[in-house]
């Protein structure tokens, strides 16, 4: 009898180790995946680019053991994994200046640590070659350092630590900048100092950043801020792509009625005149999306802003919404255009 039981039981055994090993075999396919190849940035004596920007996207078909392929899938969904793929023009053998192209993106694709680590296979990649690969030399240059809003417009009385910076840049880059984006920011620095790392902009769709962080400090300003509530009105500023097909529907209106605000009586004023107090700005991958949480824009006058005159009093209103396919409604907030 515990023979039997025995044997009973080395059968059941064995057969769940053959469904495990069958189910660990099975393949499973991921198409449609979008990949982004990102140009290394390791060597700082170079700027690579391709199709003229720090990076691009293309689209894989992938296949690989069902438990990797869920498990990916799961971290994509989730937000939790991004399929990027460093181009790295050392392994590629390109370190020398010139125009490059990528003759095979879904090879270059399946030899990736990234695609390896998943133990996946690349099946096919669209599109299959990438023609303009650029790598340009830099030079070691000391640049002297600018500090400048959120608007790239230059705070005066700005006094910083260092006042140059040591870089790889451009013969063209001429200058290295520090950006206070925020009115937090820059009250920060006149009442002592911030750390913040320079930067040059390579071209407009890419910066790069030194290691090293500098003091800012800004100086005081003697001017009396006072405590004032606005009556706030509300625009919308939508893409072109967006306007006449879409409009705003609320599952949360903000509240803006009254907007509790610190600034010098010039500065009140110049707000007070300004057409629409908030604004909520719609971005075009808002279509479909079954809510969206966005903070309000206060637009403040820049030329007060910018100098710490006006800011907000308390944390910005939030609105949640979602865009439904409507034609034009009249009762809604008059709407600017951002072309």
């Amino acid at each position: 009898m515990l023979a039997k039981l025995k044997k009973a039981v080395l059968v059941i055994f064995i057969t769940c180790l053959i469904w495990i090993w069958a189910d660990l075999s099975l393949d499973k396919d991921l198409t449609g995946q979008t990949i982004t190849i990102v140009a290394s940035k390791a060597d700082e004596s170079l700027w690579v680019t391709i199709d003229g920007k720090p990076e691009v996207t293309v689209k894989a078909d992938l296949r690989g053991p069902v438990v990797k392929v869920n498990d990916l899938n799961k971290k994509i969904q989730s937000g939790g994994e991004k399929l990027d793929v460093v181009f790295d023009p050392e392994k590629e053998n390109m370190t020398t200046p010139g125009d490059y192209s990528l003759p095979d993106v879904r090879k270059f694709l399946a030899e990736s640590d990234k695609i390896h680590d998943y133990g996946l296979t690349v099946k096919s990649a669209s599109p299959d070659k990438i023609h303009n690969i650029k790598v340009i030399a830099l030079k070691e240059k000391t640049l002297p350092i600018k500090c400048v809003d959120e608007t790239d417009i230059e705070i005066s009385g700005a006094k910083m630590t260092p006042d140059i910076i040591t870089m790889y840049a451009p013969d063209i880059i001429t200058e290295a900048k520090i950006k206070l984006s925020s009115a937090v920011e820059r009250k920060q620095a006149r009442g002592g100092l911030v750390m913040k790392k320079p930067y040059i902009e390579l071209s407009k769709n890419e910066v790069r950043f030194s290691d090293n962080d500098i003091k800012v400090e800004l100086p005081a300003l003697d001017i009396e801020m006072k405590p004032y509530t606005i009556n706030g009105t509300l625009g919308f500023v939508f893409s072109a792509n967006l306007s006449g097909k879409y409009q705003v529907e609320f599952i949360k209106r903000p509240e803006i009625g009254s907007i509790p605000i610190l600034a010098t009586p010039e500065a009140k004023e110049a707000y007070v005149q300004t057409q629409f107090k908030v604004l909520l700005y719609i971005q075009d991958d808002d279509i479909g999306k079954p809510e969206v949480t966005r903070q309000l824009y206060y637009n403040f006058p820049l030329q007060f802003a910018r100098d710490d005159k006006i800011r907000l009093k308390g944390e910005p209103a939030e609105a949640k919404f979602r865009l439904v396919p409507v034609a034009a409604d009249p009762n809604q907030p008059e709407v600017i255009f951002n072309q």
